[in-house]
């Protein structure tokens, strides 16, 4: 997981999730072996989201305005490349 940049001074909100059991087994064990707990492991997963769900706000609110679909979603496609290529360089160059 990546590490949470979140400051004393940051707004922490709160929000209530219920899983199916398949879900909830499969966060409990992978928080088991991150050797974290359930509410972190899964804080983390959704922050890490963040930067996915903005781009899926955009491209959904581009279409909504108009925009040729085919392009908006090629955006899509792109930039999301773009992130797993920086998140992949990141973790190569923490590694070194």
């Amino acid at each position: 997981m990546s590490d949470n940049n979140i400051s004393s001074n940051s707004k922490r909100n709160k929000i209530v999730v219920h899983l199916n059991d398949d879900t909830h087994q499969a966060i409990k064990k992978w928080a088991h072996y991150q050797g974290t707990t359930m509410p972190k492991l899964a804080q983390s997963l959704l922050e890490d989201m963040n930067p996915l769900l903005e781009q899926l706000i955009e491209t959904y609110e581009e279409i909504m305005s108009g925009e040729n679909k085919e392009k908006a979603l090629n955006k899509l496609l792109a930039k999301g490349l773009t992130l797993a290529a920086e998140s992949l360089t990141k973790d190569d160059n923490i590694e070194k």
